[in-house]
């Protein structure tokens, strides 16, 4: 009999679909190891950490205890990444000490499904000691920043605080576009627009100058130019313009966008997202939904060809998709995306359906070729214009919809109107249009952690649960959907900067997620980032 160890309750149901025999299933709940909850739990002379076997985890480890010795061997299936490959590594602590003969074998489910099962009993291997090492790392760097700066903020602002290593860093982002908004000063400007009328044809056209929109400061300036230059007279149309612009499909899902696009669609907040996410894999839906790649497997992508050839014909095929790699993906396990393309529904909850949908969807289109718009521009001129300058007016229309197949009804298009050259239009209406130049808006969930991402800041596993501490100590609310800081967020973050300025940095804390990757790349040592990142926070103690 071999132990077949995953972390829910939930995966074991569907896995036993396709393994009937031979094993015993045990899910870990979670984590059964950790730092102390009460005590910083690490040696400040050595680092070493103390790790305790969590209280409320007895139950699963004494059942643990009593099946391992019925077994030789243990299939540690706890989530592909550096969280499950902790887990893994503590129940092998756990059992080797109990029974030192039994063989250890760490698997990779990046689908519960058949053919993910087989590929990952086909690819067996060791518990990754680096992988577990960079995890350590991170935890470790977590609770001496947390532990130590915490009680300072608590100190000087009389009230219980925290700071945090990720946290304070998201926090200063919300600030610092909160006093970008505050600081802004609109600016206004001004720009013609003209209706020309032949028959029953009408066309609305704007001034513009060396191909750009002309606008000035000086709206008396606009008037005087029309009424001197351009009433009562007729326009010319010059010259028709065409060509093709290409709309392309949006890119494979990972976390991010997953939660970019499930709170535009469906209004989820990331944690809600990534619950209902969990719940599709776990029941062999989707892809593992923690990764920062857009990578597709070949497997999936000659099931989607096949898939868009059936049911949209060759030409909505793409050929080849071209991916931009970022320097700061890990590239661990590919996108997030359906596990049977065919599948078209699913019998969960109805967000959970609704989530599944919206990703079969967008994993369809991300397969698909682009949309193919034709841009008609009509440019007008006037004996009495000065050189460059011209009255434009351009059409688009969709000519091939691509991956727009997908999303029917989400596009909207103008209608062409058929003009001919040397065409001459009379002056019907006029109007000076006003511009007011807009502040940046405010960060929503998913855009806050869009943009740590494009940082290097933070990871997959990290983003749903961010900014739930934020919320919790009154650093920051929500106004509809943006995220405003209180003015305790705003003191706080002012503290911090002053106090401890690295660890408000943007790109030390990216530097210290790319230290975590050479650990996990045995590049790096837990000791000497451990021992670094520790001296400059020491350091900044002494000072206080």
């Amino acid at each position: 009999m071999i132990l077949f160890v995953v972390e829910s309750p939930t995966k074991i149901k569907t896995l036993q679909k396709f393994l009937k025999e031979g094993f015993i299933f045990r899910a870990t709940f979670g984590h059964i190891r950790d730092l102390p909850k009460v005590k910083l739990g690490i040696d400040l002379n050595t680092f070493k950490p103390t790790l305790e076997w969590l209280s409320n985890k007895r139950k699963v480890l004494s059942e643990i205890k009593k099946i391992g010795s019925q077994v030789k061997e243990v299939y540690l299936a706890t989530d592909p990444d550096r969280e499950g490959e902790a887990i893994a590594y503590h129940f092998y602590e756990y059992l080797s000490k109990i029974k030192p003969e039994l063989k250890f074998k760490r698997l990779d489910l990046i689908e519960i499904t058949e053919n993910g099962l087989k590929k990952a009993l086909s690819n067996l291997r060791e518990i990754n000691p680096y992988l577990y090492q960079s995890w350590l790392t991170r935890r470790v760097l977590d609770r001496l920043i947390g532990y130590l700066i915490s009680p300072q903020l608590s100190k000087n602002f009389k009230k219980s605080l925290s700071a945090g290593r990720v946290q304070s860093v998201a926090l200063r982002l919300i600030v610092e576009r909160e006093r970008e908004i505050e600081n802004f000063v609109p600016e206004k400007s001004y720009s013609l627009e003209i209706k020309l009328k032949k028959d029953s044809t009408e066309i609305l056209a704007g001034l513009y100058y060396k191909n750009k929109l002309y606008k000035t400061k000086n709206k008396e300036k606009l008037i005087k130019f029309f009424k001197e230059k351009l009433s009562k007279d007729f326009i010319t149309l010059e010259k028709i313009e065409e060509r093709i612009e290409k709309k392309n499909p949006p890119l494979p899902l990972k976390t991010t966008t997953l939660i970019e696009i499930s709170q535009k669609f469906l209004g989820y907040e990331p944690k809600q997202t990534m619950y209902y996410a969990q719940r599709l894999y776990e029941n062999g839906y989707i892809t593992y939904m923690r990764t920062d790649s857009v990578r597709v497997s070949e497997y999936a992508k000659k099931l989607a060809k096949e898939f868009i050839e059936l049911y949209f014909g060759r030409k909505f095929v793409a050929q080849k998709i071209n991916i931009k790699k970022n320097r700061f993906v890990q590239d661990a396990h590919e996108c997030i995306r359906p596990t049977d393309i065919y599948r078209e529904d699913v019998p969960l909850s109805e967000p959970e359906k609704k989530l599944y949908k919206l990703i079969r969807s967008f994993f369809i289109a991300s397969q698909m070729v682009p949309a193919e718009y034709l841009l008609r521009t009509y440019i007008f001129t006037h004996k009495n214009l000065e050189k460059d300058y011209i009255f434009k007016s351009t059409y688009r229309k969709l000519i091939f919809e691509g991956f727009l197949k997908i999303f029917r009804n989400q596009e909207e298009e103008n209608e062409f109107v058929d003009l001919r050259i040397k065409e001459t239009f009379e002056v019907s209406e006029w109007r000076i249009k006003e511009h007011i130049t807009e502040p940046p808006s405010r960060y929503t969930s998913s855009t806050l952690i869009k943009k740590l991402e494009s940082m290097g800041i933070g990871r997959p596993s990290t983003y749903a649960t961010l900014l739930d501490i934020l919320y919790k100590r009154k650093y920051v609310i929500k106004e509809k959907s943006y995220l405003k800081p209180t003015e305790l967020g705003k003191e706080v973050c002012e503290f911090l900067a002053k106090r401890f300025p690295k660890f408000l940095d943007y790109k030390f804390t990216s530097q210290m997620e790319g230290d975590l990757e050479e650990i996990a790349e045995n590049k790096k040592t837990y000791q000497e980032i451990v021992s670094f990142n520790y001296e400059i926070l020491k350091n900044y103690l002494e000072k206080s």
